[in-house]
């Protein structure tokens, strides 16, 4: 591997770390465009999206990368470790096939090079499929094996191995040396705690064993802009409070935006704590400056350039809108949305940490609406009293734009469909889409042909109304009907904000907005029969934990017309099946 190519590789073994998988994913595949054939930087591409939950692209993405059949035995453990994945989330019925062709992979490497993460991951996959004894067996040949390298890696799996062969206390042992050893990063703590969970589970032992290897806290962080009455002083104390707090805490990761006052306090704090803040920004870094910084005093403008050379910068791509603050908001909500996937990701908690007044919001954007956003999707937060005093909060005139869900349909090859072909589209199909949508209730819909336009207030009656519509068109009921099956339909959904505005030429009431665009042009690279989402609708599903949905990530595609290559994810229902959830029926943390 060159130079280049092996920065290029420490970096994304550097976001898998961190348990920043879309990072990695991302990295990966750029680096993959300039040396195709390197099969460690396509082995991390599909690592991460797996590690990340999103199963179905990693199998899609293992498969188009040509890495299956390689003889590199973490290449075929990868494989097994996928088919795992994919039976896991699979209907009661058909998990018990996969599980045995991932332990039949796993098996083999096992017995071809008798490394013991393979063994033992074989012996684990014997326990799910309902053979104790032979599990205990197979866990004991590994554990005869075993050679203790170290690192974490050997310390792991000789802990799940003595759990599978019925000796819990050697695991305990085992795993109290693993969560000692430094080289153990969150990526493979989470990997760890959910094989354990499954043999826990499966042996119907107590879940206690998981205390030993807790998962690191992942940070939202929020706060006010400096006053004319600033002063060192009582920064100082500022610092202070926001040590502790994070001294006490101890995030892993960090996400945030970097305007002058809060924000730089804390990412300075978590900086001299080894913790590079992820920031999410609402416009190119010299326009934010002139808009949040400079206006400040230059020392501020110092500090952000300090903050930000150690920090990773994602850039939204919201423009500001006369009259309402709803760019801000949207990026605040994403920051939010994004840290609650990285703490999904690490099986941990999420935090938010806010340098706020107290005082209620006054607007669609600002701290008050942050903590407000945050604590109603049940997560913690914790406010540090903001030590000066502030002005009465202006009372924001109502916006003239406002949040929306858009889900954006279409039908290919619909124009290809003759006069008899349309014909029996507009009698049963047709009928099913209207009765799809009007159980929905949507604010606004629009149709032409094949394609549909609909506006929601909630993400989660778009999300049903998608859903409802994919199943309204499949295969079986469109040659029912006498139309091809190519017709299944390709979904979008994207949040944002929409301007009401009259139609003269059409004469109703309506809804424009850049949101409506990006989702019709997320839809032309939708896989038929399935439902693609933007960031921003990802990240709302993340603030919103009991509406049952969850995105996959699918990497970053190039959309159509020319519109731009965006971070897009395959929406799905969440798994609720007996690996899934705990014994009380709740998601798993």
């Amino acid at each position: 591997m060159s130079g280049e190519h092996g920065a290029c590789l420490a970096r994304v073994l550097d976001f898998e770390a961190r348990g920043l998988f879309f990072s990695a994913h991302d990295a990966a595949m750029v680096a993959l465009d300039e040396a195709p054939a390197d099969r460690r930087l396509a082995f991390h591409a599909v690592l991460a999206l797996a590690r990340s939950g999103a199963t179905a692209p990693a199998l899609s993405l293992f498969q188009r990368l040509g890495l299956q059949g390689a003889d590199d035995p973490e290449v075929a453990a990868l494989e097994a470790r996928l088919l795992k994945d994919r039976a896991l989330d699979a209907p009661a019925a058909a998990r018990a096939g996969l599980l045995a062709r991932s332990r039949d992979l796993y098996l083999a490497v096992w017995r071809e090079r008798g490394i013991g993460y393979h063994g033992v991951n074989a012996a684990t996959l014997t326990l799910l499929i309902g053979d104790p004894a032979g599990a205990a067996v197979l866990a004991s040949e590994v554990i005869a094996a075993h050679r203790d390298d170290g690192d974490y890696w050997s310390a792991a799996t000789l802990a799940e191995a003595h759990l599978v062969a019925g000796d819990t206390l050697r695991a305990f042992t085992a795993l109290d040396v693993a969560a000692s050893r430094p080289d153990g990063d969150a990526a493979m703590r989470a990997a760890t705690r959910r094989q354990l969970r499954r043999v826990l589970r499966a042996l119907r032992l107590s879940q206690d064993l998981l205390s030993i290897l807790p998962a690191p806290l992942t940070l939202h962080f929020c706060g006010h802009l400096p006053g004319t009455d600033w002063d060192a002083e009582r920064e100082a104390q500022l610092s202070q409070a926001i040590d502790a707090a994070l001294d006490q805490e101890a995030p892993g990761a960090a996400f945030g935006s970097l305007a002058a006052g809060a924000d730089i306090l804390v990412a300075e704090a978590l900086i001299r704590r080894g913790v590079r803040p992820n920031l999410v920004l609402p416009m190119p870094l010299d326009r934010f400056v002139a808009r949040s910084v400079s206006p400040f005093g230059e020392g501020w403008v110092q500090r952000f350039e300090a903050c930000r050379a150690v920090s990773e910068v994602t850039m939204v791509d919201e423009p500001p809108f006369p009259g309402d603050d709803l760019d801000l908001a949207l990026v605040s909500r994403r920051a939010m949305g994004l840290a609650h996937l990285r703490a999904r990701h690490i099986e941990g908690k999420a935090l938010q940490i806010a340098l706020w007044d107290g005082r209620p919001p006054a607007g669609a954007a600002g701290t008050a609406r942050d903590a407000v956003v945050w604590q109603q999707g049940g997560s913690r937060l914790r406010r540090i009293e903001w030590p000066w005093a502030r002005r009465s909060a202006f009372v924001q005139a109502p916006a003239p734009r406002q949040l929306k869900s858009v889900l954006f349909g279409d039908l290919p090859s619909f124009g290809n469909l003759d006069d008899a072909a349309l014909a029996a589209f507009y009698g049963a199909p047709m009928a099913a889409m209207g009765a799809a949508i009007d159980a929905a209730k949507p604010d606004y819909r629009n149709a032409w042909g094949d394609a549909v336009q609909i506006v929601f207030g909630d993400i989660r009656a778009a999300a049903r109304c998608a859903f409802a519509l994919r199943a309204a068109l499949t295969p079986a009921r469109l040659t029912a009907a006498g139309l091809p099956e190519v017709l299944v339909p390709r979904l979008a959904l994207d949040f944002g904000p929409l301007l009401p505005v009259r139609d003269a030429v059409q004469g109703v009431e309506k809804f424009a907005g850049r949101v409506m665009t990006r989702a019709a042009r997320v839809e032309p690279v939708t896989p038929p029969g399935h439902v693609f989402a933007t960031e921003a609708f990802a990240c709302e599903v993340a603030l919103s934990p009991e509406a049952g949905l969850a995105c996959d990530y699918s990497g970053r595609i190039a959309v159509a017309k020319g519109f731009g290559i965006l971070p897009l994810y395959a929406l799905r229902k969440e798994a609720h099946d007996a690996d899934a959830t705990g014994e009380d029926g709740r998601r798993a943390p």
